[in-house]
């Protein structure tokens, strides 16, 4: 997907689609990112998953611990 994307608009994604997906959705996407995603680039995105669906954070740290 994030080939797809122009890297520029990349936070505009994930603003979009994180908000409108269910939680089983987010954890398997974050697994998949996690995994294919260097370090440093993945935690920016972590960033803007946490702005992207507010108060739900704490469902997505509590299935995904290392987050």
């Amino acid at each position: 997907m994030s080939r797809t994307v122009p890297q520029e608009r990349f936070p505009e994604l994930v603003a979009w689609m994180f908000p409108r997906m269910g939680h089983d959705d987010r954890e398997n996407m974050i697994h998949i990112w996690q995994m294919v995603m260097p370090a440093p680039v993945f935690a920016g995105v972590e960033a803007l998953i946490k702005k992207a669906i507010g108060s739900d954070w704490a469902e997505l740290t509590r299935r995904i611990p290392t987050l």
